[in-house]
């Protein structure tokens, strides 16, 4: 009867591989696991040598059993390189010639046998693929063992090593029953074949199962380690955020104190007008109350200059607002005029021409405080290099084009340039050409210019002095 044959044992095990194999691309569909892959791939080789052994009687020998036993050692030598493939430390890709070359042995080892035998299937060649079989089941107990030590929680990989043992011990008794006369055919209905033979196809099996357990148990380590990681970068990006915005904070007061005592003395002058005007029309409303004319004249120079001076502090107030990371579109032109209205004094006392050319109203999308402090940063670096240069006339051009879809800003002087083995690091942090400088205004400026989408980058000009270039998407 034969449900009570080692065939239907046979065909039972071969439906269990296919079934794991098929489990398993399911579970690992569209992800490029080199693992999960060598291991379908010995699943799907084990069911067709088993299946395909059932019915040899039907099938040339050359087929049913020469190469089927050497399409399960293929299979059981690409478990031991699918677990080898779980360790990081493994880098080559490749299969290993031994995975290759030891099963193409045992195909022409058989066949060479078979043809010196008449062509039958010999108890010896029995023995000869059942030992290579036990062989493959020990290489894997090794590889396991080996695998094993890069990971901290080891029962799974203790279990699989326990079954490749038993596996291996089970095949070696089986050899040993075939040298001893009690069974040299696979099929042979007695009871210590039958019983090995069954215990081999539910080790087997079992050994499926273990390493879809041991997947799915990586898995969940490996998303907790990336859950924890995630964590501390947020952590990390929260705090590198809150270092970005107390350098900001640093370097906003650093660019406005560079200009505070100019700013000051702009400030000065208006008050000082509008004081001797005031002081002049209470003399005169004294000596010559009637001459409206003149009263007229000195409220309209009165009110302008309290308008300069009221522009001045608005300007600076607007740049020096904390509007946190409120993104508006921006005016190019107007933006610029304000942090050239708070420089005017410096520009004077320090003897610099400044030009501005924006022939067209373009507009960015930018925090406009933050957008400022980075004209503040490149107009405050181009007038401290032209304090320093006296030979040449000092000049700084400011000038607006739009590229494409990118409006392109570059700020320009005619100072002593920047030195060649500065100018790949010059936007890197605490890193500065100046004496007195902190090393933080143009990281922080590139920061700021990357986060709105843009870039920022430097150059020498042909006729001396330096130029700074930032893109911005057009809004």
């Amino acid at each position: 009867m034969i449900l009570s044959t080692i065939q239907t044992i046979f065909l039972l095990y071969s439906a269990l591989s296919l079934a794991a194999g098929v489990l398993i691309a399911s579970l690992f569909w569209g992800k490029n696991d080199l693992s999960a892959k060598l291991w379908i791939y010995g699943c799907f080789l084990t069911s067709i040598a088993t299946s395909v052994t059932v019915f040899r009687s039907e099938i040339p020998v050359v087929i049913s059993y020469s190469l089927m036993v050497s399409f399960e050692l293929l299979s059981i030598l690409l478990f031991s390189e699918s677990l080898k493939r779980l360790s990081n430390n493994v880098i080559d890709k490749n299969i290993h010639w031994i995975t290759l070359v030891v099963p193409i042995s045992l195909f022409l080892v058989v066949e060479v046998k078979r043809f010196i035998s008449g062509g039958v299937v010999t108890p010896e060649i029995t023995a000869i693929s059942t030992f290579a079989f036990g062989a493959g089941n020990l290489y894997c107990l090794y590889q396991v063992r080996i695998v094993s030590k890069d990971f901290s929680n080891r029962i799974f990989f203790n279990f699989l090593a326990v079954i490749f043992g038993l596996s291996s011990m089970l095949y070696f008794l089986r050899v040993l029953n075939v040298f001893t006369g009690y069974s040299g055919f696979v099929f042979d209905l007695k009871p210590y074949n039958l019983i090995i033979w069954f215990s081999l196809s539910l080790l087997n099996s079992i050994r499926n199962l273990t390493y879809i357990v041991l997947r799915l148990h990586l898995g969940l380590s490996e998303y907790g380690r990336l859950n924890n990681m995630n964590i501390r970068l947020s952590n990390s990006l929260e705090e590198r955020n809150g270092m970005i915005m107390s350098l900001q904070k640093l370097n906003k007061s650093a660019s406005i104190n560079a200009l505070a005592s100019t700013i000051a003395h702009e400030i000065n002058q208006p008050l000082g007008a509008t004081r001797l005007n005031a002081q002049f029309a209470e003399m005169k409303l004294e000596s010559d109350p009637g001459n409206v004319s003149l009263f007229k004249d000195l409220i309209r120079t009165i009110l302008s200059d309290i308008n300069r001076a009221s522009t001045i502090v608005q300007n600076l107030s607007r740049i020096t607002a904390n509007k946190g990371s409120v993104v508006t579109k921006v005016s190019v032109q107007d933006s610029v005029n304000e942090v050239i209205e708070i420089s005017l004094s410096k520009l004077r006392a320090s003897k610099i021409e400044l030009k501005f050319e924006c022939a067209d109203e373009h507009q960015i999308v930018v925090n406009q405080s933050e957008w400022q402090q980075v004209l503040i940063n490149l107009l405050n670096n181009a007038i401290e290099a032209l304090e320093q240069n006296e030979s040449r006339q000092k000049t700084i051009a400011i000038l607006v084009t739009k590229r494409n879809t990118n409006i392109e800003i570059s700020i320009e002087d005619s100072g002593p340039g920047i030195p060649e083995s500065h100018q790949s690091q010059i936007f890197e942090l605490l890193v500065t050409n100046k004496d007195a400088g902190s090393g933080i205004g143009l990281w922080l400026s590139k920061n700021i210019i990357n986060r709105f989408g843009g870039n920022i980058k430097v150059h020498n000009k042909i006729d001396g002095g330096a130029c700074f270039v930032i893109e911005l998407p057009s809004a």
